[in-house]
């Protein structure tokens, strides 16, 4: 694992700030880090699919609880002001948005988890308006809600394509 300057040192990769933050050290890859914890996320999605009649109730329950832990654990890294406002190795905040997506949408298939992944990120990599307004919130509130808005987006554009071409998903 290579370290950018702006991460925090190896000896406090273990430290359970970073540990979450980085959801299990995903936010840590050396390019798309955003897109590693998605993934990381979108994994654990999957696994919960698998588990008969949870799954409507994980994305709830996950938006929830990573949306949770992403305000916690944010509040926490947020304290050490060398490693900045939103660090990038902070990817708690995409599990979130990506389980919010699944639950707006929501997900029964696992195209619908893939086609919820695909088009958060969009949304989270393009930042469009209004979505990259919210980053200027202060503290772990702005490193969240930028996400939950790119979620709901995201949702947005899943449930379009379903009017629009029906019965492919």
């Amino acid at each position: 694992m290579m370290l950018k300057v702006t991460d925090p040192p190896a000896r406090q990769l273990l430290r359970p700030p970073v540990l979450l933050g980085s959801l299990f050290l995903s936010g840590f890859a050396p390019i798309l880090r955003g897109t590693s914890g998605s993934l990381v996320a979108a994994g654990l999605a999957v696994g919960l699919f698998y588990i008969p009649g949870a799954a409507p109730l994980a994305w709830a329950g996950g938006a929830v609880a990573f949306a949770v832990l992403s305000l916690l654990v944010g509040r926490q890294v947020l304290k050490d002001p060398a490693l900045g406002k939103d660090p990038g190795w902070f990817v708690l905040d995409e599990a979130a948005g990506l389980f919010l997506t699944l639950a707006l949408i929501p997900a029964g298939s696992l195209l619908d988890i893939f086609a919820g992944l695909l088009t958060f990120r969009v949304y989270d990599i393009a930042k469009p308006w209004p979505v990259r307004s919210f980053e200027r919130l202060p503290g772990s509130l702005g490193i969240l809600t930028d996400d939950l808005a790119a979620a709901v987006f995201a949702a947005w554009t899943v449930w379009a394509f379903r009017v629009a071409v029906p019965g492919l998903m």
